[in-house]
């Protein structure tokens, strides 16, 4: 299956490659750590699958962040409610693990950029996120970049 993959990608011109990547990175669930190992076992150079998907997932970041801050502000005009029990449970878990360790470990339960935008939206300082989810989408890019380098010299 490898092959076949490497045969077809290497057909492609190294533009479309890079941006295959790109978007693989944009889409929630896949994001930089899919696409990163996706381009290392395609036989991309990895550092250059690493960034394309670290890029997309970062694209896909920002306008989370930004979804979310348009959701809190719509759901913060004019009133002064109590907050619902889904936001009392977020803040509950963030407060007792972190931005930094909510950031690190959210890629295990929900997207990344899913993440930031809860995040966001309940009211989170948007600073603290943003350099917390930007360091988690390089890390686990990197991480299953290399892990695709691995595999692939486990099998060459």
């Amino acid at each position: 299956m490898i092959e076949q993959l490497n045969t077809v990608v290497d057909t492609l011109h190294p533009v479309l490659q890079v941006l295959a990547v790109l978007v693989i990175g944009t889409v929630p669930f896949l994001e930089s750590y899919v696409g990163a190992g996706i381009g290392a076992l395609a036989g991309m150079p990895v550092a250059l699958a690493i960034v394309a998907a670290v890029l997309g997932n970062l694209l896909a970041l920002a306008a989370a962040m930004w979804l979310g801050g348009r959701a809190r502000r719509g759901l913060t005009k004019g009133r002064a409610t109590p907050p619902s029990e889904r936001r009392r449970k977020l803040i509950a878990r963030v407060d007792r693990y972190g931005v930094p360790v909510a950031s690190l470990l959210a890629p295990t339960l929900m997207a990344i950029s899913l993440t930031a935008f809860a995040m966001v939206a309940a009211g989170l300082d948007r600073r603290q996120v943003l350099v917390w989810q930007t360091i988690t989408v390089v890390v686990w890019g990197v991480l299953f970049g290399v892990l695709g380098l691995g595999v692939l010299s486990a099998l060459g």
